[in-house]
């Protein structure tokens, strides 16, 4: 009877552990996805003001400093978390030259910032995959004047080239396999949207037509992908599936600016953690403002008024 009332009592004890991780995971990833982190400089865009990293609480609508830009009229921005969360990675001037800070990210400060490769080129816009073993980022050669798109270990060893073409290719993001990378190429007149396989191969054009498409975003969840373009003259927000199909534009009734190709390394879409949402900055009478959406096209709403520059933002995992 007494080993009966032991082997209870255990078992009670460790319904309530689980029950305090579960909790706690909730928790931890509620709060998590509530969160949004971008760039923000006073001012217009490209006035050499210093861009610093702010994080948005969606729950509190609330904005704060996360880190101060370091560097004057270069600072920090395009910043991005690990799937857990414990790790941030973004554009910065400090190490001599545009270069990937990586650091911890710990009760919502940021510790400890090193540069994430020793490379001798310009790095940027850097992805973590969802498995949680690359970075995918692009590099600017100025001997050739291309950005080409690269692949890395979670800490910055043993980097790869993943495309060799004339142009530009920006913003890349990885398919919720972690075996595809979704990314912009301006390989002509315009910027377009490719994916090709995470070891190079099967490289494929996802639009085509005589406009730009850029700042592509995968969910997490489905195989779809967010991205902006110009093809009525004004920046509106579309998502499609990985095969180009489907296509949608989630914001045919918000009037905006046109897009200029200078600016393009401001703009950003990124999903959130469930896919249901997707935050994406644009142009309103030449300010950056930052929205959130549905991925249904519903729930519109602007979550910066202010005459600053809010850029690159990233919904954390």
């Amino acid at each position: 009877m007494e080993l009966l009332l032991k082997l209870k009592k255990n078992k009670i004890v460790m319904k309530m552990r689980l029950l305090f991780i579960l909790l706690f995971s909730l928790t931890l990833y509620g709060n998590a996805q509530s969160k949004i982190i971008f760039s923000r400089s006073l001012g217009g865009l490209n006035t050499e003001e210093t861009p610093g990293i702010m994080i948005y609480d969606t729950e509190t609508k609330s904005t704060k400093l996360l880190l101060k830009g370091t560097v004057p009229r270069r600072g920090e921005y395009n910043a991005v978390t690990s799937l857990d969360g414990s790790k941030i990675i973004f554009n910065t001037y400090r190490f001599s030259g545009w270069k990937l800070g990586i650091a911890d990210f710990k009760n919502g400060k940021i510790h400890n910032v090193k540069k994430l490769t020793n490379r001798s080129n310009y790095e940027y816009n850097a992805m973590f995959s969802p498995d949680g073993l690359h970075i995918v980022y692009h590099e600017y050669n100025w001997n050739t004047r291309n950005a080409d798109l690269f692949i890395a270990d979670i800490n910055g060893k043993n980097v790869k080239q993943l495309t060799k073409a004339l142009g530009s290719h920006r913003t890349p993001d990885w398919s919720k396999d972690s075996k595809q990378i979704v990314f912009a190429s301006r390989r002509d007149q315009y910027y377009n949207i490719y994916s090709k396989g995470s070891d190079g191969m099967h490289l494929k054009r996802l639009t085509d037509d005589t406009s730009h498409h850029f700042a592509s975003s995968t969910s997490r969840k489905e195989d779809r992908i967010a991205f902006l373009s110009n093809r009525k003259g004004q920046i509106h927000l579309y998502v499609m599936d990985l095969q180009g199909k489907n296509m949608m534009n989630l914001t045919p009734k918000l009037k905006t600016d046109d897009f200029k190709t200078k600016e393009c390394w401001a703009y950003k879409t990124s999903w959130s953690a469930d896919g249901k949402q997707i935050v994406f900055n644009i142009m309103l009478e030449g300010n950056l403002e930052l929205f959130i959406i549905n991925s249904d096209g519903s729930g519109l709403e602007q979550i910066t008024h202010n005459n600053d520059t809010d850029m690159t933002p990233y919904w954390m995992n």
